[in-house]
């Protein structure tokens, strides 16, 4: 317990946040910023007449496009992966007593039903890089969005003409995320681990929009500036931050229920708390929590594992899942380990929903579509292929990538980890 609890001290002194004037999520909205009011979407004209009009909030309420790209951030960064803890040797029991044997060393991001042993310590760091690309299949450098009026006249969306008058924004943008974690698990009996992990993330934004007034008619109210002789009907926004700090927190506990010479079933708790900065996108903004249970099998050099379970989410969005990992780790040689897996998490309920389409009332039955990112389910599936190299008897180099398999969710095309292990008995 005190070496973890070093890990907490050691990690607080060297991970100091980075502060900052605007948060991230400041400069993102200021992509859809272009009058200057300071709002996202209010146009230069009288604000006590039309300047208000075209603000999310006012327009399409909780569920407005921009409440869903950030919170499909904020979800991105609060399901960063964390490595699992496994030595390169497993215990079984014979007449009661634990007895050692080598074996692989174990997957890199699911988890095997063995335990360490009670003192058994593993100690952990890893870099992972990931640079977001994608939401729901849709490449962030051609997302478009496009906001219309609020009914403000007539009971019928469409009168006045101006009602009709909408905006389009196409938006070009990045997010790069590095993070860095310090990792301990601790066998506190024969069948009992713990562990923590200290998330310290970097996170970079990057991007810009250009928007436009479709005017309905000739004489519109609504402009980005100038004058009504002459009116500024389109407009460009840039944004350019980073930030850094701790993550969000994960504390987990392994209780192995049954391990026989080829085979161990155990369960696994995990929490993900939100000490990470959600406006800097730095954490998820909630708690996360993960029970599974947790299947290995051992058929010589070849472990196939199969782990199961439910994660819950203290938001309003997307509260529950069910995950699923099945892969396996071959030790290829006395010092190589081959891990490959299939990591999913399944969303479970309808998830974040917003408008995809306006109906107008005047001109009757016509349509305006919201945006290009597709109203669909953003359930993860990755490919996870790494491995392990035994440098000496108690320090292994791990290296894994990431590729998508689904479109669900704010995806990267590849994100890679690296990093060590270092087996302390």
């Amino acid at each position: 317990m005190r070496r973890i609890t070093s890990v907490f001290l050691v990690a607080g002194l060297l991970l100091p946040t980075t502060l900052q004037a605007q948060s991230l999520s400041e400069q993102f909205e200021g992509l859809f910023t272009f009058g200057s009011c300071g709002e996202p979407l209010c146009l230069d004209v009288d604000p006590n007449f039309h300047g208000s009009h075209y603000l999310p909030g006012a327009v399409q309420g909780q569920n407005n496009l921009l409440a869903f790209l950030g919170s499909t951030i904020a979800a991105g960064i609060g399901n960063l992966p964390v490595g699992s803890a496994t030595s390169s040797e497993i215990f079984t029991f014979v007449d009661g007593v634990p007895v050692a044997e080598q074996v692989s060393s174990g997957p890199i991001f699911a988890e095997r039903g063995q335990t360490l042993g009670k003192g058994g310590f593993i100690l952990g760091s890893a870099v992972s890089g990931i640079s977001f690309n994608q939401i729901r299949g849709i490449n962030l450098s051609d997302v478009e969005l496009t906001f219309v009026h609020q009914n403000v006249g007539d009971a019928q969306l469409g009168i006045p003409d101006f009602e009709q008058d909408v905006i389009e924004v196409g938006t070009d943008m990045s997010l790069d995320i590095l993070a860095v974690t310090v990792g301990a698990t601790y066998g506190l009996t024969d069948r009992i681990d713990i562990g923590v992990v200290v998330p310290f993330v970097s996170a970079s934004l990057s991007g810009e929009s250009q928007a436009r007034v479709i005017p309905a008619s000739g004489g519109s109210l609504h402009r980005f500036g100038g004058t009504p002789d002459n009116p500024i009907f389109s407009a460009n926004a840039q944004v350019d931050g980073s930030a850094s700090g701790i993550g969000d927190l994960a504390a987990r506990m392994k209780v192995n229920l049954l391990q026989t010479a080829t085979n161990a079933f155990a369960i696994l708790g995990e929490v993900r708390l939100p000490t990470g900065d959600e406006e800097n996108f730095l954490g998820g903004g909630e708690t996360v929590v993960r029970a599974m249970g947790v299947f290995s099998s051992r058929q010589g050099n070849f472990t196939p594992h199969l782990n199961a379970g439910i994660l819950f989410r203290t938001g309003d969005v997307n509260t529950q899942g069910v995950i699923f990992n099945a892969g396996f780790d071959q030790l290829l040689s006395p010092k190589a380990t081959l891990a490959i897996d299939v990591l999913g998490n399944f969303q479970v309920g309808e998830g974040f929903e917003f408008p995809t389409e306006v109906v107008y009332d005047v001109p009757a039955g016509q349509r305006v579509d919201l945006t290009n990112v597709p109203d669909v389910s953003d359930s993860i599936i990755d490919l996870a292929i790494g491995g392990k190299y035994a440098a000496t008897d108690n320090l292994r180099l791990v290296g894994n990538v990431f590729v998508p398999l689904n479109s669900g969710g704010l995806r990267a095309s590849l994100a890679w980890t690296a990093g060590v292990e270092l087996d302390l008995r």
